[in-house]
């Protein structure tokens, strides 16, 4: 099995029914399965499922967030790579799938993310803190020589990862999970966790989704907007910290991860 395709859903049926079968017909010469995570759906979303050659797993909503999910997805998952995609997240082209892990053939790269496209929709857009920028319109690596912490604009970068249309390789993720305790940033954390441990990361605007919300700008910069923001920005800040306060006391977590290679 070359590569895991996993979907964390709820009460979305009528996405599912455009990214299911594209995802089913993509121009792909390896062996690849798709794994879709369920947590609770009403909307008849768990029969669709199980009326197509995918792997439908049921997960508690009481102890849903993304990590979790993609976790439990990962355990199970059989691929050398593992293709996260939010079910809201729709791909674009029967090439998606060869485009999203096409970075991998470089073993310096730990990650890669695809481009969140949207329709143009009134008043569906990007949100505030994933603006467009962070999608270039050419394939761009991310790469963080040490100091891991530099200029303000390779502090920035640190964290460029997409969630809802990403991949890593099984066996990092075997060395390290997805970060359940965290509530939001849980790409991004794992962005930095990857430069952390000497991996690039590589955006494929070729990998392309379909990916968008309904914003209200009013709602997103208001006061409850702005302190849900908050609240999910410290709690990855301080998981970061953590790492940093234990390293020194001699505690690093990560001191036996092998890197691929020394800058």
């Amino acid at each position: 099995m070359k590569t895991s395709i996993i979907i964390s859903t709820k009460d979305q049926k009528s996405y599912l029914q455009k990214s299911l079968p594209i995802l089913l017909n993509q121009n792909f010469k390896d062996k690849y399965e798709i794994i879709v995570l369920d947590s609770g759906s009403t909307d008849g979303a768990k029969e669709y499922i199980e009326s197509l050659p995918v792997w439908l797993i049921k997960i508690n909503p009481k102890s849903f967030n993304y990590s979790h999910a993609l976790n439990v997805g990962a355990q199970k998952a059989q691929g050398e790579y593992l293709v996260c995609l939010s079910g809201d997240a729709i791909p674009i082209g029967r090439n998606w799938l060869s485009e999203m892990i096409k970075p991998f053939k470089d073993p310096r790269v730990g990650g890669a993310y695809g481009m969140y496209t949207i329709s143009e929709r009134k008043g569906y857009s990007y949100p505030d803190y994933w603006p467009a920028e962070r999608f270039p319109k050419r394939l761009t690596r991310y790469s963080v020589e040490p100091p891991i912490f530099g200029n303000f604009e390779t502090r920035r970068k640190v964290y460029n990862f997409a969630g809802a249309c990403c991949a890593i390789r099984k066996n990092i993720w075997q060395k390290r999970p997805f970060n359940e305790r965290l509530i939001g940033g849980d790409d991004a954390e794992y962005a930095w966790f990857l430069h952390l441990i000497g991996y690039d990361i590589v955006c494929n605007p070729k990998a392309k989704v379909l990916h968008e919300h309904k914003i209200s700008r009013s709602r997103e910069r208001s006061l409850i907007g702005r302190l849900w923001l908050y609240r999910w920005q410290r709690i990855l800040a301080w998981e970061i910290a953590k790492y940093w306060l234990k390293k020194m006391i001699f505690l690093n977590p990560y001191k036996n991860l092998k890197k691929p290679y020394n800058y």
